[in-house]
C-alpha cells in the first residue's frame, strides 16, 4: 500500500472562487459556517466572491487557504484515503497540524485568523513583500544578500529556488545583487508582507498568546515543522515552534527530505493551485506527486495500491 503524505500550500496559492465547488457539499458548508462563527470571519465570502486584490491581503488569504486544506482533507478521508504524514508550507503547516488531529477545524481557523491579522498589522500593505530567486543555490543567495539592509532568505524551497523577503527598498537592492550573482530570474510574489523574517517579530509575539489559548494535542501522524525540517514532538511545544516559524525561514526542502526518509512514496497537494507539486521532481525524484484542489479532483484522484 502506498504511504501517502498530504501537503498543504502557503499564501500566494490562493485564487478567487477557490471554495465555490467545495461549499456545494453539505458537510463542508456546515463546517464553513461553524468556523466562520467561531473565528468571526466570513469564510464563505472569501471562498466564493472575494476578488484577487482582497485575497492578496494576509488577513484574508490565510484563513481562506487553511479552510480549503481542511475541507479537502475531509473529502480525502471520505474517499478512504488516509495520510501517513503531512507537511504544510508556511500557513499550510496549520492545515497539516489540523489534518493530523493536533487541533480542530474551528480552532485552526481561529488561530490562522489571528496570525493573519497580526502579520498584517506588523507590516502594512505595500511596505514589504517577497520574491522567488531561481537558478542560484541557497549559499549563493545568502552571499548575495550579505550586507543588504532589509532583505533575508525566507523559504529554502529547493536547491535551485529560494524565496527572499524584506522591505520594498531591501528587495530592490537584493534583486540587483542576485541578478549580478547569476540568478536566472527574481520573481515578485503575490503576497503583502515579508513573512518568515525578523520583521515578523511583533506578529510572532502576538500570535504566541493566541496559540497558548489552544489545547494542542500530539499529532496522530508525523507533521514536519517548517522551523526544523523534522517532525513536531508532542503538543506542548507547538506554540513555541509555530511562533518561531513566523520569524524564521521555511526549510521546505528539509521537510520533504524527512518525509521521504520515513518512507512516504506518494504526495498529494491539497490546495487550489499546483504550488508545491512542481517542486517534487527536484525534491523527491522517483516518487509520485499529484494535486487535488477541488471536490471533483479528489473524486478523480487515482493512487497506486
Amino acid at each position: 500500500m502506498a504511504s501517502v503524505a498530504f501537503l498543504f500550500p502557503g499564501q500566494g496559492s490562493q485564487q478567487p472562487g477557490m471554495g465555490e465547488e467545495l461549499l456545494q457539499d453539505e458537510e463542508i458548508a456546515a463546517l464553513c459556517e461553524r468556523c466562520s462563527r467561531d473565528a468571526d470571519v466570513d469564510l464563505r465570502r472569501l471562498l466564493t466572491t472575494a476578488d484577487e486584490d482582497e485575497l492578496r491581503l494576509t488577513q484574508n488569504a490565510q484563513p481562506a487557504l487553511c479552510f480549503v486544506g481542511v475541507a479537502l482533507t475531509v473529502l480525502m478521508r471520505r474517499r478512504g484515503i488516509e495520510l501517513a504524514a503531512a507537511a504544510g508550507h508556511s500557513v499550510g503547516e496549520y492545515a497539516a497540524l489540523a489534518a493530523a488531529g493536533a487541533l480542530t477545524a474551528p480552532q485552526v481557523i481561529k488561530a490562522v485568523v489571528e496570525r493573519g491579522r497580526a502579520m498584517a498589522d506588523a507590516a502594512p500593505d505595500g511596505t514589504s513583500s517577497m520574491a522567488a530567486v531561481l537558478g542560484l543555490d541557497p549559499d549563493a543567495v545568502g552571499r548575495a544578500l550579505d550586507g543588504v539592509d532589509g532583505a533575508w532568505p525566507a523559504n529554502y524551497n529547493t536547491p535551485t529556488q529560494t524565496v527572499i523577503a524584506g522591505t520594498t527598498a531591501g528587495l530592490e537592492a537584493a534583486t540587483q545583487r542576485l541578478q549580478d550573482a547569476g540568478a536566472k530570474r527574481v520573481i515578485p510574489l503575490n503576497v503583502s508582507a515579508a513573512f518568515h523574517t525578523p520583521l515578523m517579530a511583533p506578529a510572532a509575539e502576538r500570535l504566541r498568546q493566541a496559540l497558548e489559548r489552544i489545547e494542542w494535542r500530539a499529532p496522530r501522524v508525523a507533521v514536519m515543522a517548517n522551523l526544523t525540517g523534522r517532525a513536531h514532538q508532542g503538543g506542548e511545544r507547538i506554540p513555541h515552534v509555530m511562533e518561531m516559524q513566523l520569524r524564521s525561514p521555511v526549510r521546505w526542502a528539509a521537510c520533504i527530505a524527512s518525509l521521504v526518509d520515513m518512507g512516504c512514496d506518494h504526495f498529494v497537494e491539497l490546495g487550489p493551485k499546483r504550488a508545491l507539486t512542481g517542486m517534487m521532481r527536484e525534491l523527491a525524484p522517483g516518487r509520485t506527486a499529484v494535486a487535488a484542489g477541488s471536490s471533483s479532483a479528489v473524486r478523480e484522484l487515482a493512487l497506486p495500491a
